[in-house]
C-alpha cells in the first residue's frame, strides 16, 4: 500500500468536488455531486460483487464485510458493536473522513457523502441488500450508526468473516491513490457531459486547491490515476 496517499486527501478531494460544483452550479451542482457519490459507491460495490462471483462466494453480508477495498489504520475505540441480534448494528466513533472535512471546512459536503456512500456501495454489491446510516458524526451525533438490514451476526458468522479475511490477506485492498483517482473519475463521468466546457474550469479549480494543500506532485498523481478503468476487477 502506498502510504503517501491518505484518508484525509480522499476526504478533501470529495469536499472540494462538492464545493466547486455548488460554486458553479448552485443547487443543481449538489445534485450532480450526489450522483457522483452514488456512481463511486456503486462501482466499488460492483467490483466487490464481480470478485466474489469470480471466487465462487455467495453474495451476502459475510462476503461483503470481507471483500471491502479500503484498508484503514483502525485504533481501539474507533468502532463498537451496538447490536448483533436481531440485526447487526455497528457504530463508528472516530471517522477519519470527518476529521479531514472539519480541518478544511468542508463538512457540509461530507454530510452528502456519508448519506449516500454506504447504501450505494451495498446496492452495487447486491440489490437484495440494504445498509442504513441512522446517525452521523458530521451532523453532531455521537457516532455514525450503520444498520445492516437483514443480517444477524453470530459467533459462527463472525468467525467465517475473520477466516475469509485471513484467506484473502488484503488481496483486494486498494490504496488511497486508487480511491482518489476513482472518485475524481466518477465526478468527471457524471458532470463533464452535462456541464461541458464549464466542467474543465471546475476541475481545474479543484486541482489547484488540492495541489495547494498537498503539493503539485500529489495532485498530478491523483489526476493521472483518474484515467484508468474503474470497472476492471483487478
Amino acid at each position: 500500500m502506498n502510504e503517501q496517499y491518505t484518508v484525509e486527501q480522499h476526504a478533501v478531494l470529495i469536499g472540494l468536488a462538492g464545493k466547486y460544483l455548488e460554486k458553479y452550479q448552485g443547487e443543481y451542482g449538489i445534485d450532480l455531486f450526489v450522483n457522483s457519490i452514488v456512481r463511486y459507491g456503486n462501482q466499488r460495490g460492483r467490483r466487490m460483487r464481480g470478485r466474489a462471483i469470480r471466487d465462487g462466494r455467495p453474495l451476502n453480508y459475510e462476503t461483503f464485510l470481507a471483500y471491502g477495498e479500503l484498508k484503514l489504520n483502525i485504533q481501539p475505540g474507533d468502532y463498537s458493536v451496538k447490536s448483533e441480534s436481531p440485526v447487526y448494528i455497528n457504530c463508528c466513533h472516530r471517522c477519519m473522513w470527518d476529521e479531514g472535512w472539519r480541518k478544511y471546512q468542508l463538512s457540509k459536503y461530507g454530510e452528502w457523502y456519508c448519506k449516500y456512500i454506504d447504501i450505494s456501495l451495498v446496492q452495487g454489491f447486491s440489490s437484495d441488500m440494504v445498509m442504513l446510516v441512522k446517525s452521523m458524526r458530521g451532523l453532531g451525533d455521537e457516532c455514525c450508526t450503520f444498520v445492516n438490514v437483514g443480517y444477524e451476526q453470530t459467533p459462527e458468522s463472525k468467525q467465517r468473516i475473520a477466516d475469509l479475511k485471513q484467506e484473502l490477506n488484503g488481496k483486494y485492498s486498494r490504496d488511497f491513490l486508487y480511491h482518489l483517482g476513482h472518485f475524481l473519475n466518477a465526478v468527471r463521468t457524471i458532470c463533464s457531459p452535462v456541464l461541458q466546457e464549464k466542467y474543465e474550469q471546475l476541475e481545474n479549480d479543484m486541482k489547484q486547491e488540492f495541489g495547494a494543500i498537498y503539493g503539485k506532485d500529489i495532485a498530478e498523481s491523483v489526476w493521472e490515476s483518474s484515467t484508468q478503468d474503474f470497472e476492471e476487477l483487478l
